[in-house]
């Protein structure tokens, strides 16, 4: 009888505490198998899970906003006011919560937990909201870097879902699943008495409902590119005029280099909102001789130009860690500044001399599921939130440096969700990467376990393996394209390469198994959804779960 890479993981002590420690590690692990809470919590948890999961929008709400005009968004936007200050946090009260706010279409989660913990690194109590999560909703919702507690999570969650029930006018009166996370975190925020909110916007950023905020001081965009097009727009000028909805009047604006014309709309952009638009950081003294701010629109230094007391060790070793670091720093040491709380001299430029606590920062930082390696019996586990052409190009990249000098068969295990072109991304992956096997999956960690953290209401199982089939599909479309423009006798070449649809990912891991053995090393990719790396690493932690 064949064993699973997960039974044999099961039967090894070592493989066992290997798999904990990694996901305790970056602080995804539910605390349900923690045996000093009490039951009723867990199952507390459970039922505010599955009641907030009743908030999911459809499929058909997420198409009538595709075709929302911008007034329409609007209203929209204007509800989250009306949800805020029912649970008493009028604008008012929120214009008290510091908040650095971050933009972007590629590496705005990464950003966010580099500033998380660099401020952190310097004594700073944080807090951070995120999406979306990979194994437990609680990741959304951060103190100090570590997910919010089920127990106060479960405290929040009620106290606000009952406060919107008793007042709701209509059936639709409840702010959706995102809506209403942010409005609990906004809660958590101020009433856990954090020095700075860190928030990374859901999407877009004009009519994100994180937009609400409007005395934002620090703000970053990350690189832009074409993700959420039906929402956004279809060029990447009209995308990063939606990232650049959430500068606020005197916000000190920080980004990347930008691909051609995003710089101008987000300076633009910028000048709309009183922004003084210079390209380097300056402070003035005025006549009482106080340190005067000026805002500016600053494109940050490339990360080799800074000098390191002592060089991170983490987190910067490819180019686009060291590019979203870079950014980190500088939203870092602008809120460090603003807030006086750093060691060095206040009038300087852009910060070019690193103190140990921003490498201490960095180092410490933990943001699972993205360029991330986890020994796996016999196997190591590459998993990558990849989802866009260019977040491909560089996952694509990353695989290919840390698997060039190795034998081992390397294998893929994929899926996208929404209207993403399947083929785009998998043109990358083949041109960059000989895959021996290619295996296609919804985001379900097993068919024997669940996870109402990880329910979604949009697509349903027989859907879900419906659009693996048309990704493998895809797969044959390009595997025909190119056998046939290289002339090498049509489909002949196609049998190398093995593709499967399966329904989760310990199916895929038990085919593995049964294609290669177990004693032998394999190398697997996996990417195309962030949902699909947290059902990865859902199935890690139940293997520890179970004992």
């Amino acid at each position: 009888m064949m064993h699973s890479v997960l039974s044999v993981l099961e039967s090894s002590i070592w493989c066992r505490k290997m798999v904990f420690d990694a996901a305790k590690s970056v602080g995804i692990v539910r605390s349900i198998h923690i045996a000093s809470e009490t039951q009723s919590i867990a199952e507390n948890y459970d039922e505010a899970i599955k009641t907030l999961n009743t908030l999911q929008s459809n499929a058909e709400t997420i198409q009538q906003t595709v075709r929302n005009s911008a007034d329409f968004e609007k209203q929209r936007f204007q509800e989250v006011e009306k949800f805020l200050k029912k649970t008493g946090v009028p604008l008012e009260r929120l214009d008290t919560l510091s908040v650095i706010h971050v933009a972007g279409t590629k590496g705005k989660g990464s950003t966010c937990a580099l500033v998380d913990s660099i401020l952190h690194s310097h004594g700073i109590r944080t807090g951070f909201f995120s999406s979306p999560h990979l194994i437990s909703a609680t990741e959304r919702i951060r103190l100090n870097g570590i997910p919010i507690s089920e127990e106060n999570f479960v405290k929040y969650f009620w106290r606000i879902y009952n406060t919107l029930r008793k007042s709701q006018e209509h059936e639709k009166d409840m702010p959706t699943y995102f809506k209403f996370l942010t409005i609990m975190a906004f809660n958590v925020f101020l009433e856990e008495n954090v020095d700075v909110a860190i928030v990374e916007v859901g999407i877009g950023g004009e009519y994100d409902c994180t937009n609400i905020v409007r005395n934002t001081k620090t703000v970053g965009i990350t690189s832009l590119g074409y993700d959420h097009t039906q929402i956004l727009g279809n060029t990447l000028e009209e995308i990063a005029w939606q990232k650049a909805g959430i500068i606020k009047p005197q916000s000190h604006v920080f980004t990347v280099t930008q691909p051609p014309g995003c710089l101008e709309v987000i300076e633009k952009r910028a000048q709309e909102k009183n922004v003084s638009c210079i390209l380097k950081f300056s402070f003035g003294v005025n006549d009482k001789g106080n340190v005067a701010f000026q805002a500016t629109f600053t494109v940050v230094p490339d990360f080799s130009t800074y000098s390191w007391t002592q060089f991170p060790r983490r987190n910067v070793e490819t180019h686009v860690q060291r590019l979203n670091a870079s950014l980190a720093i500088q939203l870092s040491h602008d809120w460090l500044q603003r807030h006086r709380l750093t060691r060095l001299p206040r009038k300087v430029n852009l910060i070019k001399e690193m103190p140990e606590e921003i490498s201490m920062g960095i180092e410490g930082t933990k943001w699972p599921g993205r360029c991330q390696v986890i020994p796996f019996h016999r196997r190591r586990i590459f998993l990558d939130g990849a989802h866009t052409v260019e977040s491909i190009e560089v996952c694509a990249d990353w695989f290919a440096d840390n698997t060039t000098k190795s034998n081992n068969p390397k294998c893929l295990i994929f899926n996208v969700t929404g209207s993403r072109d399947t083929k785009k991304l998998l043109r990358i992956l083949l041109k960059k990467i000989n895959f021996a096997t290619i295996i296609f999956t919804p985001n379900i960690a097993s068919n024997t376990y669940h996870s109402t953290d990880n329910t979604s209401v949009l697509t349903g199982t027989n859907e879900a393996l419906e659009r693996c089939r048309k990704n493998e599909k895809d797969l044959y479309d390009i595997l025909v394209e190119k056998y046939t423009k290289n002339s090498l006798n049509g489909l002949n070449g196609i049998a190398k390469l093995n593709s499967q649809v399966l329904s989760s990912v310990s199916d895929a891991f038990t085919y593995l198994d049964k294609t290669f053995g177990q004693e032998k090393d394999i190398d697997i990719l996996i990417t195309g959804s962030l949902y699909l790396v947290g059902a990865s690493l859902l199935a890690l932690e139940h293997v520890d779960g179970k004992k």
